[in-house]
């Protein structure tokens, strides 16, 4: 289940007057069942790309890309990841997974700041498809970056590795806690959502440690009180993610408010609770979260 835009994006642009609905074919839990239906609809159907996250938004799935790299061969189709959740510090998804391309959003924690927009689109060089790929950007690539938003991407992301380190501790403290707190039914978090996979390709330090990133959600047992926990939660609120501060979203609501049924139908709860964790320090992360679940 990948974020709202990529979807309807691929939904809007994949249509056409001489092609009849769909030509967007949509995989809602990228686990192995899924990856199985794909298989057979490739039997018949011919399609170009296949797009991806890893891991995803807002439930932190990793999808099998080694499986997906295995079809893509097979069937002639691209394999594009968005690694914006796991990030470059964290996830190998071109090298090890084999992607032609990975796009990511440069606006969340490779910037931090919140006061820049941008995204980058990084070509496979080992690719069967570099060479096509490659020439399409140089003939349609447009270089209408704003020059101080280069700048002020230049400079956001000179702590990129230091902040995401510190981000992962931070992070997986939190999720830990949360993971273990009678009141919490769920937590999405890749220490706990497909982590055999995320972790065949993650990064490890010179302790063979792996980090999680900044994203993390939760869903709380149904007797508890959501919206009070919530409403108490002493942090920045609102969309995006990936800021040097903790920031927490009711995501399906804004995100899939009208159309919550379909999505509790791809597994994404309408009451879950969407965290990006920030450099603050651990305790008082955690501090804040214990804070509001006692009010629920």
């Amino acid at each position: 289940f990948p974020y709202l835009d990529t979807l309807k994006i691929q939904q809007k642009f994949s249509s056409s007057p001489t092609s009849p609905p769909p030509t967007c074919h949509f995989y809602p839990h990228g686990n192995t069942h899924d990856i199985s239906s794909l298989r057979t609809l490739l039997t018949t159907t011919h399609i170009s790309a296949l797009f991806t996250e890893f891991p995803s938004n807002p439930l932190l799935h990793s999808p099998d890309l080694a499986s997906l790299r295995k079809l893509a061969d097979e069937y002639g189709f691209l394999i594009v990841v968005d690694e914006t959740i796991g990030n470059f510090v964290n996830v190998d998804v071109l090298g090890r997974g084999g992607a032609d391309v990975v796009v990511s959003s440069l606006t969340k924690v490779f910037s931090g700041e919140s006061n820049v927009m941008g995204g980058s689109a990084v070509l496979n060089p080992q690719s069967r498809h570099y060479e096509a790929l490659k020439k399409a950007f140089e003939e349609r690539y447009e270089d209408n970056v704003f020059e101080e938003d280069a700048v002020f991407l230049e400079r956001n992301s000179r702590n990129f590795r230091t902040r995401i380190h510190q981000i992962n501790r931070t992070a997986e403290k939190l999720a830990d806690y949360l993971h273990s707190h009678p009141k919490v039914e769920t937590v999405y978090y890749p220490k706990y959502t497909d982590r055999e996979v995320y972790e065949k390709y993650a990064h490890r330090n010179e302790n063979g440690k792996v980090g999680y990133g900044t994203l993390l959600t939760i869903v709380l047992k149904p007797e508890y009180d959501v919206k009070k926990f919530y409403d108490a939660l002493v942090c920045q609120k609102g969309p995006s993610l990936g800021t040097n501060f903790t920031l927490a979203s009711p995501y399906a609501i804004l995100a899939h408010y009208g159309e919550l049924e379909w999505a509790e139908e791809c597994g994404v709860s309408r009451w879950l609770i969407r965290v990006s964790v920030g450099l603050e320090n651990s305790e008082g992360v955690r501090g804040v979260f214990e804070r509001a679940l006692e009010e629920a």
